[in-house]
This record gives structure tokens, sequence and C-alpha cells, in this order.
């Protein structure tokens, strides 16, 4: 747009020019005796107003600059061929200068040839070197042509400067915003808190941005002009299938996969993938901006969990003390046929007792997700607590040959809070341990650690050389309802836990398969 611009500057300017020396020469014709050319004016007056029109009629500015560049050799050539003398010659340069100050080689050349064959033409055809005219024609006709030559660069020298320094002003602010756009963009590109990786069509990185270091684990040097695995073996088949979508110009946006750190850590991510074109619009790279949400993922289960211990409450609340009742009646019943005398079907009442008192246990459970149950806390003795339940289960430690052992960093600890409730929790991952042990072949073995966390805390930890818990399981331990036993409730963990948590602690386990587990449980102390 620029160019055309400046060539329609120009077109303009030498058709003045062209105009006003037809003008002058015409006026020189008629006030001076010593001049005899009246066709090269004329023509040069017509075909002045004739361009004129066309380019007001904004024809091609191309073809305008060739129209007024070969009118000006023409006008030239009827010149010498009406002239007194062979110095008019030296006209011919005129053309060519203009044609010079297009900037464009092809009709200087094709210029240069014309005039070569036209000059042939002038000096072997019509013998101009033969003329004879006087000095002071000779004189009026060079000093005409350094005047017209002179006009012709100092118009167009002054016409232009001012153009020139517009077009390097803007030229500069260009420069400018193009420099501060970049600036822009790499301060947004350093400074931005989600990953950003640039990719060619090749899959090898071309940039990246600390984000990206810091979330993948990945330095810049390790990366650039080469291939990183960011996702997961099993995801590499819809990765590829997106890659091909977005280097035919496609973009996904805002899309949550799993991408692999650098350790092999995986971990959910949303990210949005976009082509990058160049000027003509073909796809020469591709990025992707990745955005951890863990946190997200974590807060959305936290969430669902929420709910599912809303609805157990809420069903605790409604259904517990209903069946309770009947199941008061029942039992009754079933005691006193146990203990009537001949009663010939007590192996099934027993049976029946056993599956009552296993609803009862169920059903206190769910009491305990309904509404915060009224306690009294109270000072005791944490090492009384442990005693009583080393006692409790001591034959079936005895039954199963399973080691119990203790270690207290201190002779006792004191807890404030609801003791019953607290000995349900460690009866609950008590009886985890046993299950765990008794699914091995091993010799069971647990040890019951009981040591302080500073001045205000105490850690309870329940280690076990049992059959340990898959990854997959331990994610979903603290869901309600979830469980892996056949005759389990799946809220006894989640029981536990919210136990804990109501007397200011945690419950943490941690597990590895074939190696065991490790229940900890941390309380404030006195």
């Amino acid at each position: 747009m620029e160019g055309s611009n400046i060539h329609r500057a120009r077109n303009i300017l030498f058709i003045h020019l062209y105009g006003f020396g037809s003008l002058l020469h015409l006026t020189l014709t008629i006030a001076l005796p010593i001049s005899t050319a009246l066709m090269a004016p004329i023509f040069g007056l017509v075909t002045y107003i004739i361009v004129l029109i066309l380019y007001y009629l904004r024809v091609d500015s191309w073809r305008i600059k060739f129209l007024i560049l070969f009118l000006m050799n023409i006008y030239v050539f009827i010149l010498n061929w009406e002239a007194l003398s062979s110095v008019t010659i030296v006209y011919f340069v005129i053309p060519i200068i203009a044609a010079a100050l297009y900037n464009d080689t092809r009709p200087i050349v094709i210029l240069s040839l014309l005039s070569i064959v036209e000059i042939s033409l002038l000096v072997f055809g019509l013998d101009i070197f033969s003329r004879r005219a006087s000095l002071q024609y000779d004189h009026m006709v060079l000093s005409l042509f350094i005047s017209i030559a002179v006009l012709f660069m100092l118009f167009h020298s002054i016409y232009f400067s001012r153009r020139w320094s517009q077009l390097e002003m803007k030229n500069k602010m260009m420069e400018r915003a193009l420099l501060s756009r970049d600036g822009y963009l790499h301060l947004f590109f350093e400074t931005a808190k989600d990953a950003i990786a640039v990719f060619d069509l090749n899959d090898h990185i071309i940039a990246i941005n600390p984000a990206f270091e810091k979330l993948y684990g990945w330095t810049l040097e390790e990366c650039v002009g080469d291939r990183i695995p960011i996702v997961p073996h099993e995801r590499l088949g819809e990765a590829a299938i997106r890659t091909k979508k977005v280097r035919q110009g496609e973009s996904f946006s805002l899309l949550e996969t799993v991408d692999m750190k650098k350790d092999g850590t995986l971990f959910p991510v949303q990210i949005t993938l976009s082509p990058i074109f160049d000027h003509s619009g073909v796809v020469v790279a591709t990025s992707v901006i990745s955005r951890d949400i863990t946190f997200q993922k974590e807060s959305e289960n936290l969430i669902v969990q929420s709910e599912k211990l809303k609805l157990a409450g809420e069903i605790a609340a409604g259904v517990a003390h209903e069946i309770r009742n009947p199941l008061t009646v029942i039992s009754g019943f079933v005691q006193m046929m146990n203990t009537a005398p001949g009663y010939p079907y007590k192996k099934y009442t027993k049976l029946i007792q056993s599956e009552i008192e296993r609803i009862n246990l169920i059903i206190s459970e769910f009491l305990v997700l309904a509404k915060p149950q009224a306690s009294l806390p109270k000072k005791f003795s944490l090492r009384n607590t442990w005693n009583d339940l080393a006692a409790l289960f001591g034959p079936e430690f005895n039954m199963r040959g399973i080691l119990f052992t203790q270690y207290w960093e201190e002779e006792d600890f004191v807890i404030e809070g609801e003791e019953h409730q607290l000995k349900q929790v460690f009866i609950n991952v008590l009886k985890n341990a046993i299950d765990a042990i008794n699914s091995t072949d091993s010799k069971g073995k647990i040890c019951l650690g009981v040591e302080s966390m500073g001045n205000e805390f105490v850690s309870i930890t329940l280690n076990d050389n049992g059959s340990g818990i898959p990854p997959e399981v331990l994610l979903k331990i603290f869901e309600p309802f979830y469980t892996t036993k056949s005759t389990g409730t799946g809220l006894g963990l989640i029981i536990s836990q919210k136990i804990v948590q109501g007397h200011g602690g945690q419950l943490i386990i941690t597990s590895e398969e074939n190696h065991g587990t490790e229940a900890k449980i941390i309380l404030p102390k006195i």
C-alpha cells in the first residue's frame, strides 16, 4: 500500500512537470523567433491532459508511470525531429533521469535501448548532425536542458523530502510500537503464571517460560530443540490426534487431561492448544498453555465427599431410630429363644443375634455421620486407654500369632476429649491392621509408637507388616461406603477421620503394597 501511494505521488509530480515543460516550450517557441519546434509542445500539452484524466480516473499507477515516461521520450524524439540543431539530442536523458527517480530498473533499461534506436534513426536517417544553428540557439537549448534537469531533481527532492521524513517518522513509530509489543509479549511470556511452551511442526520445543520449568521440572537448556515426554504413555494416542488437528489450524481451549512431570509424576492439567500462523496464514508452530488443576480436583473430590457425608447423615437421621425400635423387639425375642431350655434352633437364633448386632453397629456408624454427637470432653490417660485395648485384643493376638509391641517416648500422655470416641478410632485402625496381617502368610507384627510432636501434639503410630494397600485403593480409603471387605460398610475410616478432626487432630494412612501399612493419629495433648 505504501509503495502504491509513493508511485501515485511521483506520477502526479512528473505529470505536472511534463505539462509545465510543454507549456514553457510552447511559450518560448512563440516568443523567440530562433525556435521552430511547435509540434512537440502541442503534443506535450495534449498528452498532458490525457494522462491527467487517466490519473484521476485512478488507472493503475504502474501503467501511468510507464505511460508518462514513454510520452516524455516521444516528446524528445519529436523535438529532435523538428529542431534546428543536433544539440537537442541531450534531451533524451530527461526521461531516463525521471525513470531513475522511480527507483525502478526496468524503465531505465527500456528507455535507454529505445533512445539508442531513436538516436540512431535521427543520426543515420535524418542526418541531424549536419544541421547548423546559431550559437545563441545552442546556448538556449543547453541552458533549458540544464534547467529542466535541475527542476526535475529539485522538485522531486522538495516534494518527497517531507514525505520521506513522514515515512521515516512513521517507520520509527512502528519500530517503537513493535519493540514495545515484543517487550510486552516477552514480559507476558516470562511472568505468566501458567506454563507456556512453543513447539515446531516436528514436536521439538522452541521456547518455554519459567512457569513451565517450575511445573514440569524441565529446564530451558534441557528442552529447547528437543522432544520431552510430558504426555503419559497411555495418552499418547489422543495427544497425537489433538496435535494433528492443531497443525491443521484447529484450537483446543481449557481441555482437561493428565500430563507427566520430569520425575514421572502424573497430575491433572488444563491445557489450551493453539496454532501459530505466519503472515500468509500457514501454520508454522503450535503453542500449549498448561495449568495445574490438582488443587481444583482435590476440592471437587472434597465437595463430592461432603455431599456423600451429607446424604449419609440425612439417611442416618431419618432411618436409624426407626430401625432400632423393631430391632430391639426382634433382639429381645431372639434372646428368649436362645435361653429357652430344649429350644432346637439355637444355632440359627445365635446367627440371627449376631446379624442384629452387626446391624446395630452399622446404625451406630450412621449416627456418627448424622449430627455432631453430644459429648463431654474430659482428660484421660492415653497409656490406660491402650492398656485396655491391649488386654481386649490380647486373646486375638495370641490366637492369630501376632506380636504386639509398644514404644512410649514418655511414661504417659494426657489427652482431653471424648475417650469412648477416640477408643473407637483406635479399635478401627487396630482391627484393620489385624485384618491386613490375617491376609498374609508371614508372622504378624503390630508396633505401637507414641511420641511427642513438639509441645502441643502427640503422635500415635500403628505399624503392621500386613499386605499393604494398593495405590489405587489408598486414594479412596476415606471415601464414604468404599470398602474392599466383603462384610465392611466403608464407613469405619471416614468416621475415624471425622472423630479425630473433631478433636483438632489428623488421621494419616500411608502404605506400600506387600510392605505393610502405617496409621498415624495426631492429637493435641495437655
